[in-house]
């Protein structure tokens, strides 16, 4: 009787996951250049822009680093700049029964602290949305918007400042918070506007959508089992 490793089945399962990938990569390079070039014409980076990061930030500084240092809307202001969105991409869901959306951004932030110089800090992470499809009660599919936030892992965050030792533990506290900002009310802003954005798409990018989770494999076999 043949005996089959589990590390065997573990490469064949790897192997199997990076083809798909790869696949999905040069199918969907067009619809990715669509959905880039349909965000920037939605005004997605000045929709960012509107965001408060300074109300959370205040909050959380007033507690962890003192009153004395967020006292007063005029002396205490944080303002977001350089926003970028670099090239949507797609990538296979880890449940394989769809694809994941992933808008890669870039930003900095200005933190200024009454009597100190600001604090400047880059940023980049990615926010994505699960993309599905489902049956409507005329047996079609339709493309659907599942789970949608920002990436922890995706959040990197970097001091644009010379940090003496002195200012470390400020440094430290500030990239805490901002990164709690970042996941949680950034995420939770943004994505209505994602979902709203991805509800009107043009319908020849949504047929797409569509044809290329077909291809994926999932639907497809669904539809050869409900055909027999």
């Amino acid at each position: 009787m043949l005996k089959v490793s589990s590390l065997f089945i573990l490469l064949c399962g790897l192997l199997a996951s990076s083809s798909a990938q790869e696949v999905l990569s040069r199918v969907s390079s067009h619809i990715t250049d669509a959905l880039t070039q349909g965000l920037l014409g939605m005004n997605f980076l000045p929709t960012l822009q509107t965001i408060d990061f300074q109300g959370p930030l205040k909050d959380i500084f007033s507690l962890v680093l003192g009153h004395q240092l967020t006292n007063g809307e005029a002396n205490f202001m944080v303002q977001m700049r350089d926003l970028r969105l670099f090239q949507v991409f797609i990538e296979t869901s880890p449940d394989f029964k769809g694809i994941d959306l992933r808008m890669p951004l870039a930003f900095s932030i200005q933190i200024k602290f009454p009597a100190l110089n600001p604090y400047i800090f880059h940023v980049r992470t990615d926010m994505k949305v699960q993309l599905y499809l489902e049956k409507d009660v005329d047996n079609r599919y339709q493309l659907t918007f599942g789970h949608c936030r920002i990436v922890p892992e995706t959040v990197w965050i970097q001091s644009g400042n010379f940090i003496t030792p002195m200012k470390n533990f400020i440094v430290e506290n500030i990239e805490r918070a901002l990164g709690n900002v970042i996941i949680h009310n950034f995420g939770a802003k943004m994505c209505p506007f994602i979902n709203s954005w991805l509800y009107n798409l043009n319908p020849q990018v949504t047929n797409q959508l569509i044809s290329l989770l077909l291809q994926h494999g999932t639907y497809q076999a669904t539809v050869e089992i409900s055909a027999k």
